[in-house]
């Protein structure tokens, strides 16, 4: 059975390291290819901030050791799962 694919996963290319991350909440099939092989899901995921006035959405790629609070529209962005 094929893992439901959600928000925020990242695959990685076994070849050449290439990354990529699903932004989309849910989606049909999918399975990704570089290089002429399939990547592999990673156990890390994105998180993602949302502007609670406009809708604005930014995702942390790498966290940081300091401590990230992303405003928007001069409002503290709301952490959400992804």
């Amino acid at each position: 059975m094929t893992p439901k694919i959600v928000r925020g996963m990242v695959y990685r290319c076994p070849v050449c390291g290439a990354e990529i991350a699903v932004m989309a909440r849910d989606v049909g099939r999918f399975a990704p290819h570089c290089c002429n092989t399939k990547m592999i899901p990673r156990a890390a995921r994105l998180t993602f901030y949302v502007c609670p006035v406009c809708g604005a959405e930014v995702a942390v790629l790498k966290e940081g050791t300091g401590e990230f609070t992303p405003h928007c529209c001069n409002t503290a962005m709301r952490r959400e799962a992804a």
